[in-house]
């Protein structure tokens, strides 16, 4: 009797505890995915992140200053680093090691992240676990290999998010602090989130509701020296190693051509960007020319973009096409054709997982728009913040040669949105026929143009068109043998 009554208690405990038993779910899924795929190691920035976690401990024992790229930060490889150490302890293979943290990272992202922001921002209870469970298998299906390598994308967007949350929830010093260590971490990671200081400070200047004004400034001042705890080690490094005190990580050694600028230049010529580690595709690089901006580009005489004034200027020569390229960069970013980022098998048919996406894009803009109706404008100071702050990074990014991981705070806004807003039975049944028939019309259009607009661009694959419905390739690619190799 009494054995039962404990079960009883547990289960009732873990019914109170959504994000607990949906981490639990999550992790377990993906430890039993994860080692089924054909990945047999790491490739490109998975392995060189996991090198330069492996330099701390180059002279035999930990050394902070060990490392130093000028690209990345310390913070990551920092992270990673007593798990490379682990690894060789336990006789494990690197990805062996980054599939337990891949499965670790998925399970606290889908599970706790995303709903708690979401429920910080709208209010009301915790997200449920069957909302927290579709969240995590909208995930599953458009990233799932993602979480077999040792990237920055989740752990970067997870580290904004907790800024967020901290900003949303607590109401005084130590809520800033965290903040300021969690943005800080974000920035280091991926740089392109200093993008999201100016929403993330002004959400931190906000005073808590029921406190006074200057409680603002409090949490503020807490916000800066939270994130200098981050951020002094990666200035104590860039002086030691390059001469530069800056907080920042610099991307671009003095002196040298801005890698932000040849991005730019980049950008203009191609429309999107995805690697290749399989045998079916000649190259690694898979770049989907833009003959257009390529031709914007090539009008200009330019060897290299030498200040932004200089691409601000063809832009605004151009408006139009300028205007057309960012456009394609932004379709491009979101039709997610492959769950991974290095694709095994380029000519095969994506268009199952397109439709998916496609319909989660419409579905996640709906419940976006219609939302805002239900609350006062006031209230929605704070949730336009937080949209900021995830939304202009990837705007920034826009301008780059672009890569759909590059607007995952994106897709994961949609995907919640989906996951945590949408309640399609009961608005079916309210809407009148007008409104059903409006949004009809508007799903088969945005999926009609989804598949037009993703044909096009396939078609600029570099000297292999590709299409999404069906095997075609050119004549004499590499056999598999012959394919890119994990390092």
């Amino acid at each position: 009797m009494g054995k039962f009554y404990w079960l009883r208690q547990l289960g009732g405990w873990l019914q109170r505890q959504p994000a607990l038993l949906a981490m639990g779910v999550i992790g377990v899924v993906y430890c039993i995915y994860l080692p089924t795929t054909t990945y047999v190691g790491l490739y490109h920035d998975s392995w060189g992140y996991w090198d330069f976690a492996e330099k701390y401990f180059a002279t035999g024992q930990f050394e902070f200053l060990s490392y130093f790229n000028i690209l990345r930060g310390y913070l990551f490889p920092l992270l990673l680093s007593p798990f490379t150490q682990l690894a060789v302890a336990a006789k494990m293979l690197p990805i062996e090691m980054t599939r337990y943290l891949g499965a670790l990272t998925a399970a606290v992202v889908f599970g706790w992240t995303g709903p708690a922001l979401w429920q910080a921002v709208q209010g009301g209870p915790a997200v449920s676990l069957g909302r927290r469970l579709l969240f995590a298998g909208l995930g599953f299906a458009l990233w799932r290999d993602y979480f077999n390598f040792s990237l920055t994308d989740f752990p970067a967007l997870f580290a904004l998010a907790v800024a967020l949350i901290a900003l949303l929830r607590g109401r005084g010093v130590v809520s800033g602090a965290v903040a300021g260590i969690a943005l800080a971490a974000a920035v280091n990671i991926r740089p392109v989130y200093l993008a999201a200081l100016p929403a993330v400070g002004l959400l931190a200047l906000l005073p808590p509701l029921g406190r006074a004004r200057w409680w603002g400034l409090v949490r503020g001042g807490a916000l800066v020296l939270g994130a200098a705890v981050v951020l002094l080690p990666q200035a104590y490094t860039n002086s030691v190693h390059v001469n530069v005190r800056s907080p920042l990580v610099l991307t671009t050694m003095p002196g040298q051509p801005s890698l932000f600028l040849q991005q730019l230049e980049w950008g203009l010529r191609t429309q999107k960007y995805e690697t290749n580690a399989g045998g079916d595709y000649k190259h690694e690089g898979m770049f989907f020319m833009d003959e257009r901006g390529k031709a914007m580009w090539e009008a200009t005489g330019l060897k290299e973009f030498s200040t932004a004034g200089q691409y601000m200027q063809l832009c605004l020569s151009q408006p139009w096409r300028s205007m057309g390229v960012w456009l394609r960069h932004l379709f491009n970013a979101l039709d997610v054709q492959y769950p991974t980022p290095y694709i095994q098998a380029v000519f095969v048919p994506t268009w199952p997982l397109a439709w998916l996406n496609y319909s989660l894009i419409f579905g996640g803009l709906l419940v976006l728009l219609l939302r805002p109706w239900q609350r006062p404008t006031a209230s929605w100071i704070r949730p336009a913040l937080v949209l900021l702050a995830l939304l202009l990074p990837c705007l920034v990014v826009l301008l780059t040669a672009i890569e759909c991981r590059f607007l995952l705070p994106l897709h994961l806004l949609l995907s919640a949105a989906i996951a945590f807003g949408a309640t399609p039975l009961r608005w079916w049944r309210a809407a009148s026929t007008k409104a059903r028939t409006l949004v009809v019309a508007g799903y088969i259009a945005t999926v009609m143009s989804g598949f037009s607009a993703s044909a096009s661009a396939q078609k600029h694959l570099y000297q292999a068109p590709r299409d999404i419905f069906q095997d075609v390739r050119l004549p004499g690619w590499l056999t598999p043998a012959e394919a890119p190799q994990p390092w």
